[in-house]
């Protein structure tokens, strides 16, 4: 089987980590290639449409790990909704889309009846204004197009909100999310998520002066064993939003567990905290998962569109 990690340019920062990934997935497929996004041209004709990277074509792959950063989740997921059924994949297109959304994260999570911290979105500062009362002060303001941290305010009182509120950079028809503020130490736990198992956990820890625990924000990660109870709600979480291998955060308020955020594109430091070999569960995962894609678990029309599938790439 032949097997493509879909990333971008930005992971040379972490390009060590991406490396004991694709050698784990080498001792598993017959190959495997990282290819970053910005490489890949989608063409569409009266014939159909290819995604090619050099004189690769992406059809020619039976398992994709797409590592998709939020600026290219659009494209990312053009790319697997014209693969879905053919090629395998550990989450669905739309879950990309979904987990880039955080205020849509939660409505979905809140459905499935996981605990929530209360979130208002208003494309209007005006309004913004209006919902930081509803919601209660203190309260974390976020933009919708925010990650690793940027784009989260918080703010103690009415008249700090007002000029926090005043300041932002937004887009027209950007969501602002005001979110009410769960009293803890600042400190939110990434759960590593692959398939039905929570398989690594650690304690994000944020920097003196700033209630942002992510590591792109200063934070410092610890290891840390989960509860039974967040282990659940972890995988509970990542199932509702369509994704086999995600990184899930909660936070812990008053002794109750609050999901703020999935994330598609998980950072492997973790697993120099924890010392869990992730690259090698994540590969065995995908190749379990694969073969069974091409197996006869499917219906039997799906096995017969798939094997041929299977069979034309090897001819």
């Amino acid at each position: 089987m032949k097997a493509c990690i879909l990333s971008y340019k930005g992971i040379k920062q972490s390009k060590e980590l991406y490396m004991s990934l694709l050698e784990e997935m080498k001792k598993r497929f017959d190959s495997v290639l990282m290819i970053p996004i910005e490489k890949i041209s989608m063409s569409v004709d009266e014939k159909g449409s290819t995604i090619k990277y050099r004189d690769q074509n992406l059809h020619d792959f039976d398992v994709i790990l797409p590592r998709l950063g939020p600026s290219y989740v659009d494209f990312g997921h053009l790319i697997l909704k014209t693969l879905e059924g053919n090629t395998y994949f550990p989450n669905k297109p739309d879950s990309y889309l979904i987990a880039n959304d955080k205020f849509r994260t939660l409505m979905l999570l809140s459905e499935k009846g996981i605990p929530v911290p209360k979130t208002i979105a208003v494309t209007s500062k005006e309004l913004a204004k209006s919902a930081s009362k509803e919601v209660g002060l203190p309260i974390i303001i976020k933009t919708d197009g925010g990650s690793g941290g940027k784009g989260v305010v918080y703010a103690k009182d009415l008249k700090s909100t007002k000029t926090i509120i005043d300041a932002l950079s937004t887009k027209r028809g950007e969501k602002v999310l005001v979110e009410e503020f769960l009293p803890n130490p600042g400190e939110d736990i990434r759960l590593f998520v692959i398939g039905d198992e929570v398989h690594a956990a650690a304690k994000r820890i944020a920097h003196k002066e700033d209630i942002r625990s992510n590591i792109h924000a200063g934070g410092k990660y610890q290891k840390f064993e989960p509860t039974d109870e967040m282990k659940k709600i972890a995988v509970k979480a990542a199932k509702a939003i369509g994704a086999d291998i995600c990184g899930v955060d909660i936070i812990e308020s008053n002794g109750k567990p609050y999901v703020i955020e999935c994330n598609m594109n998980p950072g492997f430091y973790i697993t120099k905290v924890t010392g869990i070999n992730l690259f090698k569960r994540i590969a065995d995962y995908l190749y379990f998962n694969a073969r069974n894609f091409y197996s006869d678990d499917d219906t039997v029309s799906d096995f017969i569109s798939k094997t041929i599938h299977f069979i034309k790439k090897y001819q």
